[in-house]
């Protein structure tokens, strides 16, 4: 398994000239990323007027922010050049300010910031590092609660309204004495279209990014790793599915907790601006069928790799 990217030096994350013909292999990748992003956008409706609009604007948007030259401002004839959106369009999406729905959607809701610190923070952690239960109101100072918990990260809403939305969920459970339990197995936004729009967005984002960086020879890569082996039955793909749930609910749990110590080490610090994701996915499939129709049909023959 490579552990490095081709070291080709060019500038970090910035890939070829930018008018100059982008490579075969790179153009037939992007064709294969962009076949399970379509059957999405088409199975929620989204034509590709709409998408063309908002390819547009993005086209418009990272030109502007990632391709200017040093000490140079960007005018309107570049980014048409780099882009080759028409210089008029060019000129009505500058500068245009997201929507209020955009900036709401760009940040993780107070439930995951909640449940995040719940996984992740030495208070709300037992002794073997799972997450403790947890009263609902502390009955002694200093007492790990649920309104501790919550009115921690905010005080803009009440943890009474938060908690019945995780029960509704699913991701909280409460005991027969009245504790509350994180169900560690349901963290995961089910049924919520805005929190499964939301994750979908920044994980991808996130992903594409790093491997965008490691196409382009940035260096050092960043961590994109994937095993693949085919040649297996459904019930063996069960089989694996739940294991990786596992190793990688375990992985992620651990690398949270050290994140949440680093993070309160470094509140108040000028330099406290970077953020950091580490992503898990399985996907499986029948032989030859296109990424994004998982189906639990039987496959044959046969072959196993790790690659990047």
């Amino acid at each position: 398994m490579p552990t490095r990217s081709p070291d080709r030096r060019p500038p970090a994350g910035s890939g070829p000239a930018p008018l100059a013909a982008p490579p075969p292999a790179v153009v037939t990748a992007m064709r294969r990323v962009l076949r399970p992003l379509v059957r999405a956008l088409i199975g929620f409706g989204i034509p590709w007027p709409m998408l063309s609009g908002l390819v547009k604007a993005v086209y418009v948007e990272v030109a502007e922010r990632d391709f200017a030259l040093p000490d140079k401002p960007m005018s309107d004839s570049r980014i048409t050049l780099l882009t080759g959106v028409h210089r008029k369009d060019v000129s009505q999406l500058r500068g245009k300010a997201p929507s209020a729905d955009a900036v709401a959607a760009s940040s993780p809701s107070l439930g995951a910031q909640v449940l995040g610190r719940w996984l992740g923070h030495d208070d709300y952690r037992d002794a073997d590092g799972r997450p403790r239960p947890l009263p609902r109101v502390a009955a002694a100072e200093g007492e790990p609660a649920f309104e501790t918990l919550v009115t921690g990260i905010s005080k803009d809403i009440r943890p009474r309204a938060l908690l019945d939305e995780l029960l509704h969920a699913g991701l909280v459970a409460e005991r027969a004495d009245g504790r509350l339990d994180l169900v560690v197995s349901a963290h995961l936004p089910r049924g919520d279209i805005d929190k499964l729009a939301y994750y979908f967005g920044r994980n991808l984002a996130d992903h594409i990014a790093a491997a965008g960086h490691n196409l382009a020879g940035g260096a050092p890569p960043f961590l994109e790793r994937a095993m693949f082996h085919d040649g297996l039955t459904a019930e063996s793909v069960a089989t694996l599915r739940i294991e990786a749930e596992r190793a990688g609910m375990d992985a992620l749990v651990h690398l949270n907790r050290i994140a949440m110590e680093l993070a309160d080490r470094d509140a108040g610090k000028d330099a406290a601006h970077h953020r950091f994701t580490a992503g898990l996915y399985a996907y499986s499939a029948p032989d030859g069928k296109p990424a994004g129709k998982p189906d639990a049909a039987p496959a044959s023959g046969g072959s196993g790799e790790a690659a990047p």
